[in-house]
């Protein structure tokens, strides 16, 4: 080999070539007969989940979007239903509110005629009892004055002539009433 025939000095070796080539030929023709049929099947298993993996995919598509339209269906009408649920509950509440000042309403009239009448009976009650109060002093002090007047010697003695005279005036109607015709 020299430098101007190049690096490589390429020859046939036509028994060496023709050897390789049925080597080969049979190494195709056994991956022909029984890797690639193997490998077809493996293809066409995964061709069908990939198939059904997609039809799969595309009805879950078609469930998710049904899904969505009833889930937003099902939003709107969840906002329609508290929308009215919570008009409901402020009706409720303006009626039980309506209702609780009726019935303070009430109350409050209930109490005050008893307060009232309570008032006017203590009112009672306090005259009576001042009344029977002013009666008792006006009588211990009538007591206590008379006594005080009467206890004297000239009281007694002016009571009697008094008294007298009295008797003594009434004793000279009746004798005029008697003599008169």
């Amino acid at each position: 080999m020299s430098e101007r025939d190049g690096i490589y000095d390429i020859t046939w070796n036509w028994p060496v070539f023709l050897s390789q080539l049925l080597g080969f030929a049979v190494i195709v023709g056994a991956l022909v007969k029984w890797i690639v049929p193997q490998v077809q099947a493996a293809m066409l298993r995964s061709q069908r989940t990939i198939r059904g993996q997609l039809e799969e995919s595309s009805q879950a598509t078609a469930r998710l979007a049904a899904a969505e339209r009833a889930f937003a269906e099902a939003a709107a009408t969840a906002r329609t239903e508290v929308a009215q649920i919570h008009e409901e509950a402020r009706a409720d509440a303006e009626r039980i509110l309506a209702e609780l000042r009726r019935t303070a309403a009430a109350e409050v009239a209930r109490v005050r005629g008893y307060g009232e009448r309570r008032v006017a009976q203590v009112n009672r009650q306090l005259r009576e009892e001042l009344g029977q109060d002013l009666t008792a002093a006006v009588l211990d002090r009538t007591e206590f004055v008379v006594a005080e007047r009467l206890g004297s010697p000239e009281a007694v003695s002016d009571s009697i002539d008094r008294f007298l005279d009295e008797l003594a005036v009434r004793a000279g109607l009746a004798e005029e009433l008697r003599n008169s015709p």
